[in-house]
């Protein structure tokens, strides 16, 4: 039997009432087991599978108004590989290696792994706007993410 699939053109007309009340039950339920971070304005609930992040953002009354997905790949700017071999000296061992050997995808599926499996914290800074995920292994360690969600650059504290 082949692999079940829906057609887009389910999606092209507007949804009725029952697939709006599902939506909304499968966006709050995602909201509610999510990892949460507050900025001044919002909150930003962060969900993190194996492949992808589903962010949702809501308002601080509780009221969701933007969700997306993103592959991890796009998370990972090059900007913050080129960052992660100027601070090479400063990383794990394994890490070091990975990126001597121009190995980043390596480096990048751990990085999934480790937002999939919570070993990261977030922070805001209302200064320069940016997130900044703590390694909680590593406590000196963070990952600069844009308000775009980019992780663009290593930071050491």
């Amino acid at each position: 039997m082949p692999e079940l699939t829906v057609s887009k053109k389910i999606f092209n007309k507007k949804p009725d009432n029952f697939m709006k009340e599902y939506i909304t039950q499968l966006l709050i339920q995602q909201y509610t087991k999510s990892y949460k971070t507050e900025t001044s304005t919002t909150i930003v609930a962060f969900n993190f599978y194996s492949d992808h992040a589903l962010i949702i953002t809501s308002d601080k009354e509780g009221e969701i108004y933007l969700y997306q997905k993103m592959k991890y790949e796009s998370m990972l700017s090059d900007s913050l590989s080129k960052s992660l071999n100027n601070h090479k000296d400063l990383l794990p061992i394994h890490w070091r290696n990975w990126i001597e050997e121009s190995q980043f995808d390596l480096v990048r599926k751990e990085f999934s792994q480790a937002l999939n499996f919570n070993r990261f914290t977030a922070n805001y800074n209302e200064n320069d706007e940016m997130f900044y995920w703590n390694w909680k292994s590593h406590k000196d360690i963070y990952f600069r993410m844009d308000s775009n969600y980019i992780i663009n650059e290593i930071v050491f504290y």
